[in-house]
């Protein structure tokens, strides 16, 4: 059955064609523009927020639907771009540019997919597209990146990404910055290596390519097994977040491969389930905060990561949140990567709470679902390190969806529930290892617990531990934790 995609009456932009969409302008849409939608997540700080008012609670219910379009897919997970008046489309291997006022279609793209083109592990999406200047970008699933006339659809070059028949699919949407365009990839069930480029958006050349998989010869090789790093999964379907101030790019990466069985790849399988920090101009590396070690239950971690600065025991912090999918939210410094604090916003099972033991700061892993002997273990780990590679995730099994709320009144609510009060940990904190400007392995001096190796999850705090963190309160996340059985994707 098509997907019927209704647009309601709403405010658009005054003329009826795009216009030259500069970097400057992206940077200020946010706030200057917010009758457009020019990026992935409406800013690059990835608030997904409009601050549109003609719609309210008044008068929602008096909407009526102005036109409606059938969608060739029948599945639709696009954001749409919103350029002065035009909105674009997207699905698997097709674009359309539409009159936002009328529904009047201004121009088609499509791009055949192979006759034995198939996906292995998620379905045949997309997810959007980014714009920049006069063009438009699009991910096509048989690995290549497109860059269209804003006006007319032509196509003005194509960049090969990856090779579908190794695996490898794109369904993620571009995001185009500082005259790059960055692009990611699917296929973590397929056995692919995970990768994040950047194509100069003018001529499609490729700038640089990181490898969310460290080859032989590598930091962070030495957490594969043997060579099961060439196959270790790791991508990067979910569009990451910039910071324009430093050219930081924020981008979280999936799961391992193979998914739920962790035999073959025994280690921490870095940088899987991350969240990674790298320079927009040369991709390289600033730093990187695991999530989950040796994933063995497709915990992984692309998430739309939320950047916004707030005082913290009074000093103003450039942070970076992400509500993961082991049921807690993640505060951390984005400058660094350090860890501030994590909160729970869902019924989860595998973290035991504080520990009775005199190390009062450590927490039980109490998960005993893990396929493979090297998981099935009880580990304990110090709930204050900041240090990069380290926290178990899991989903929630008994929540299917979050409820939106403000970060300003979750972190009031977690407060009040709160039986206990601290200071946010930092890395002078006594249970603080030192940190390096990439995440290194914590020292055994720098616990005042033994963690075994390969260490495993840590920071984790109870429920209103972390001191209130101020955001604004039209600030709303939806959180989506589990699919009802047999809908999930296993990834994408």
């Amino acid at each position: 059955m098509k997907v019927l995609v209704s647009l309601l009456l709403a405010v658009f932009g005054a003329t009826a064609s795009a216009q030259q969409v500069s970097y400057e302008r992206i940077v200020k849409a946010a706030q200057d523009e917010p009758q457009n939608w020019l990026t992935y997540s409406g800013g690059y700080a990835g608030h997904r927020y409009s601050l549109l008012t003609q719609v309210d609670r008044r008068n929602v219910g008096t909407l009526k639907m102005a036109w409606a379009m059938q969608m060739p897919s029948t599945r639709t997970e696009t954001s749409p771009i919103v350029v002065d008046g035009i909105v674009y489309l997207t699905g698997p291997n097709f674009v359309f540019a539409v009159d936002g006022r009328t529904g009047r279609k201004v121009w088609t793209w499509r791009r055949p997919l192979p006759n034995n083109f198939k996906t292995i592990g998620f379905g045949p999406v997309n997810r959007g597209a980014a714009v920049l200047d006069d063009m438009l970008y699009v991910g096509a699933l048989d690995g290549a990146l497109v860059a269209l006339d804003l006006k007319s659809g032509g196509e003005r070059w194509v960049a090969p990404v990856a090779d579908w028949r190794k695996g490898y699919a794109i369904t993620v949407a571009p995001l185009a910055a500082a005259g790059k365009v960055i692009i990611g990839v699917s296929g973590g069930e397929a056995g692919v290596r995970g990768l994040l480029d950047a194509y100069d958006a003018k001529t499609g050349k490729r700038a640089w390519r990181f490898h969310t998989i460290p080859a032989a010869g590598e930091k962070g090789v030495e957490t594969w097994a043997g060579d099961s790093w060439k196959t270790g999964g790791g991508p990067t379907w979910v569009t990451g977040s910039f910071d324009p101030e430093t050219n930081v790019l924020y981008w979280g990466t999936g799961n391992p491969s193979p998914d739920w069985n962790g035999d073959k790849r025994i280690g921490d399988n870095l940088y899987t389930c991350s969240l990674l920090a790298l320079d927009i101009a040369t991709g390289k590396l600033r730093w990187y905060f695991q999530f989950t070690p040796h994933d063995v239950h497709d915990w992984d971690s692309n998430h739309v990561p939320l950047l916004f600065d707030a005082k913290i025991g009074g000093v103003e912090r450039k942070l970076v949140a992400v509500a993961n999918r082991n049921a807690f939210y993640y505060l951390l410094d984005r400058t660094n990567g350090a860890f501030i604090s994590a909160t729970q916003f869902a019924h989860q099972t595998w973290n035991g709470g504080p520990s009775t033991s005199s190390a009062s700061r450590c927490f039980r892993d109490t998960r005993r679902r893990s396929r493979d002997s090297a998981s099935r273990r009880r580990w304990r780990w110090c709930g204050r390190w900041p240090a990069f590679r380290s926290r178990r995730s899991s989903t929630a099994p008994a929540t299917r969806t979050a409820s939106a709320r403000s970060w300003a009144a979750w972190w009031e609510h977690a407060s009040t529930r709160s039986t206990t009060s601290s200071a946010l940990p930092t890395a002078s904190t006594p249970c603080s290892p030192s940190l390096s400007p990439v995440g290194s392995r914590p020292s055994a001096e720098a616990s005042p617990v033994a963690v075994p190796q390969p260490h495993r999850n840590q920071p984790l705090l109870e429920r209103g531990q972390a001191s209130a963190v101020g955001l604004a309160d039209s600030l709303q996340i939806l959180v989506r934790v589990e699919d009802p059985p047999g809908q999930a994707d296993l990834g994408a």
